[in-house]
C-alpha cells in the first residue's frame, strides 16, 4: 500500500514537472501565479485523478481475491473512500507542485512554457498526456517485475560469488 502511494506521488510529480530550469531565491507572486496557470492549463491535477484507479488496480484486484463474493463490496469501498481520500489528500500538492514551478523557472520562462501549451503540439501534449501515463504504466506494470527480477538475481548471484550472505525475506 505504501509502495502505492509512493508511486502515485512519482506520477503526480513527474505529470506535474514536464522541464526543469533554475530561478533563485523566493518565488514571486507573479511567478506563482504563471505556475497554477501551468498546472491548471496543462490539467496535471486532472491527470492525476484519470492515473489514480489504473495505479491502485493492483490493491483493488489482491483485496478481490483475498475476498471471494464480496468483489463488489471491495470495489464500492474503493469508489467510495479510497479514491476520494487520495484525490483529497493529494489536492495540496498542487500548491507544493506550483513553489517548485516558480522556483525553478523565472517570469519569463514561464510565460514561454504556457505559450508552447498554446501551440497545436502543446495542446497536443496535454490531450495526449493520461493516454501516455496510463499506457507507460500498463508497460512498466509488465515489464518491471522481469527487469527487476533478472537484475536482483544478477546481483545476488555476484554477492554470493564474492562470499557475502543474502538475507531472506
Amino acid at each position: 500500500m505504501k509502495g502505492i502511494a509512493a508511486g502515485l506521488v512519482g506520477a503526480w510529480v513527474v505529470v506535474a514537472t514536464p522541464a526543469f530550469a533554475q530561478n533563485a531565491g523566493t518565488p514571486s507572486p507573479k511567478s506563482l501565479e504563471l505556475a497554477h496557470k501551468l498546472i491548471e492549463k496543462t490539467h496535471a491535477g486532472d491527470l492525476m485523478q484519470q492515473i489514480l484507479p489504473v495505479a491502485i488496480d493492483p490493491l483493488v484486484q489482491k483485496l478481490k481475491i483475498a475476498n471471494p463474493g464480496r468483489e463488489a463490496d471491495v470495489q464500492g469501498l474503493v469508489d467510495k473512500r479510497l479514491l476520494p481520500d487520495f484525490k483529497r489528500a493529494l489536492a495540496p500538492m498542487t500548491d507544493a507542485i506550483a513553489t517548485t514551478y516558480a522556483e525553478l523557472f523565472t517570469e519569463a520562462e514561464l510565460e514561454q512554457v504556457l505559450a508552447f501549451y498554446d501551440t497545436p503540439a502543446g495542446a497536443k501534449l496535454i490531450t495526449q498526456m493520461p493516454l501516455v501515463m496510463q499506457q507507460t504504466m500498463a508497460k512498466s506494470r509488465a515489464m518491471v517485475p522481469q527487469v527487476i527480477g533478472k537484475v536482483m538475481n544478477d546481483f545476488i548471484a555476484t554477492c554470493k560469488g564474492e562470499g557475502l550472505t543474502i538475507p531472506q525475506g
